[in-house]
């Protein structure tokens, strides 16, 4: 079936890169892509054909953190007729003619903003505790928080089962831990900081503890998936590097490390997992506000 999909440009004030969302589109369908027809980057579109009906589709799409809405499209000659459509923002729906051709152009998903909006870091509320008092607190003011879509992204192209086990030792605001539920999967997490433990033992209330990454409560072999954005500050980066060989010692064997770090932390990291008997791809460059550029790095050992 022949599909045409609207990749975001934006979220936020930060702009999305077009290889990003493709890379998302086609890991969450994987062999359900039987090929792309065409490609036109400037404005984040491309023509796909999938093996999947229109209810399947929307099923699957539901996930998606970079994609904004997916037409399904219908072929037929163009004969002359007067041909009538109907404007819904980047799209249209309707008939539509190309050359000797018409197209009827349906949404098939349309991604629901409100709700990706309530979720965002500006919005969802969090429970800090300072001097003995909690208060509630947003992410993006002490940035502390994921992105919702860039978490979505990030599990996206992780690709857990539900029977894995997912471990975030920088929860932070629980950005992933967030994500991880509202997708049904299995997550523990942990944070050095104590300021956090309200709004975290909410989140994951069976599966929280306050923990020192370069000496952790787990036993070795124990997770399968180890999702983390570390902090940023130059203040912390050699502790965050000295947490590689722990976080090493609890993945399973064949499991996988994927960090979202800072641009300058990059080639520390690479260094550290090296030292570990371990190898470092890359995924992408996620841009962030302010100009800075986070790689998301996927380590194996």
């Amino acid at each position: 079936m022949h599909y045409q999909v609207y990749l975001r440009v934006r979220r936020g004030g930060t702009g999305i890169p077009y290889e990003l969302a493709r890379a998302e589109f086609l890991a969450v369908f994987g062999d359900a892509v039987l090929g792309i027809v065409r490609e036109v980057p400037s404005k984040s579109r491309m023509w796909v054909d999938l093996s999947t009906t229109q209810d399947a589709v929307a099923a699957i799409a539901s996930d998606l953190g970079y994609t904004e809405a997916i037409l399904h499209l219908e072929y037929a000659r163009y004969a002359g007729e007067h041909l009538c459509q109907t404007e819904q923002g980047r799209w249209l729906t309707g008939w539509v003619r190309e050359g000797e051709q018409k197209i009827r152009q349906t949404e098939v998903y349309v991604q629901d903003k409100a709700a990706l909006l309530q979720d965002a870091p500006s919005n969802r509320m969090f429970e800090i505790q300072e001097q003995g008092q909690i208060r509630e607190a947003f992410g993006h003011r002490s940035h502390r928080a994921v992105s919702n879509l860039d978490a979505r992204f990030l599990f996206n192209v992780m690709k857990a089962k539900p029977t894995d086990l997912i471990y975030d030792p920088f929860a932070g605001y629980g950005g992933f831990v967030d994500e991880a539920r509202r997708r049904g999967l299995r997550i523990i997490a942990s944070d050095i900081d104590p300021i956090l433990s309200p709004g975290l033992s909410s989140l994951a209330p069976d599966c929280f503890c306050l923990a020192d990454a370069r000496c952790l409560p787990l036993p070795a072999d124990h997770v399968d998936f180890i999702l983390t954005e570390p902090p940023f500050r130059s203040t912390y980066r050699q502790s965050v590097l000295d947490s590689v060989a722990e976080l090493r010692r609890v993945l399973k064997p064949g499991g996988r490390l994927i960090l979202m770090v800072s641009a300058d932390m990059q080639e520390g990291v690479r260094i550290a997992v090296e030292c570990s008997e371990g190898r470092v791809d890359l995924i992408g460059v996620i841009p962030r506000n302010g100009g800075m550029k986070s790689p998301v790095l996927v380590a194996t050992f």
